[in-house]
């Protein structure tokens, strides 16, 4: 009997599209890569299993919405020691919280000295009510918020305006004929801000330029506004940093907050869009900040180098914090 190593349907291929890969048929480099993906992948089953059954450290399994984040041997080479450690530490729930060193038998008292509460990782990172008044949260979102605005002021530069042909074709016989011009294929994926070129980005930010009246007279800030005057289209990015495991709630909350001024700004004729985009405090990216890229039409490094930039920008304040 033939065997075959873990022959499943991947991306958008439907039943039996996926031809097998046999033991038999394969040799030299081909049958090494299919020997090391089988162990690897028994291996991540593995590691994923053990970590289900552990309430506290396994705490990642259930993080749905983020984007699993890869460091290369060339990103760990050239890391600071402490910042090794804290990223893995706080992956795994084993910062020196007062919960933890209670549970360690370290310590009596898992109270925070700020606010009295209970002071897990979780609420030194995004839960502290005293933290929150005197500041630090603010400080990542803002500094978060920063790197995010500039983004998206890029790609604003980058639009693909909508292509004309101006290439005349007529048919003779049932076949058609090329009679001169030039011709404008467009292979590229329309994204929201394709079609005009007069965006303006602005952001809850001091230093950026102040949202358009429509959106100021409502009371409302939005983290990003993305405004075209021309077609009258508003796009608001709203951006939350918080603790891995509540992303997908903090979503929905975001969704309903600005639901109503949707509403008022399609009935004064805008076409309105809200957007949420969730950055971990832990530096985990949530995987609505990679369809805000990809629909700005910012692809491939220029994704991935954003979606890094995003998450070592929290991650790094989350540090000091």
């Amino acid at each position: 009997m033939k065997e075959v190593i873990s022959q499943t349907q991947t991306d958008r291929r439907g039943l039996g599209s996926t031809t097998a890969k046999w033991w038999s048929k394969t040799e030299g480099k081909e049958k090494r890569d299919m020997i090391i993906n089988e162990i690897r992948n028994k291996e991540d089953s593995t590691r994923v299993q053990k970590a289900v059954q552990k309430p506290q450290q396994g705490q990642w399994t259930n993080w749905d919405t983020t984007i699993q984040r890869s460091s290369t041997w060339n990103d760990i080479w050239h890391m600071a020691p402490l910042r090794i450690s804290f990223l893995i530490r706080s992956a795994y729930d084993l910062l020196p919280s007062n919960a933890n060193l209670v549970l360690w038998g370290k310590k009596d008292d898992p109270t925070c000295p700020l606010c009295q509460g209970r002071q897990t990782i979780e609420h030194v990172l995004s839960s502290c009510k005293v933290a929150l008044s005197q500041g630090p949260y603010t400080w990542r979102h803002n500094r978060v918020l920063q790197e995010l605005a500039s983004i998206i002021s890029t790609a604003k530069g980058e639009i693909h305006p909508s292509s004309t042909s101006s290439t005349v074709f007529t048919t003779e016989g049932g076949v058609k004929k090329w009679h001169g011009g030039s011709i404008t294929i467009n292979t590229h994926r329309k994204g929201l801000l394709d079609g005009c070129n007069d965006w303006v980005v602005s952001a809850d930010l001091p230093e950026w330029e102040r949202h358009p009246d429509v959106i100021r007279k409502t009371g409302l800030r939005p983290d990003i506004v993305i405004h075209s005057a021309s077609t009258q289209q508003i796009i608001m990015v709203e951006l939350t940093v918080l603790y891995e495991s509540r992303m997908e709630e903090a979503y929905a909350f975001k969704e309903g907050k600005y639901m109503d001024l949707t509403k008022e700004l399609k009935k004064d004729g805008y076409k309105a869009k809200v957007m949420s985009v969730d950055i971990g405090a832990r530096g985990f990216v949530g995987s609505s900040a990679y369809g805000l890229l990809s629909k700005l039409s910012i692809g491939g490094n220029k994704r991935t180098k954003a979606l890094r930039l995003l998450a070592e920008t929290a991650e790094n304040i989350s540090r000091w914090i």
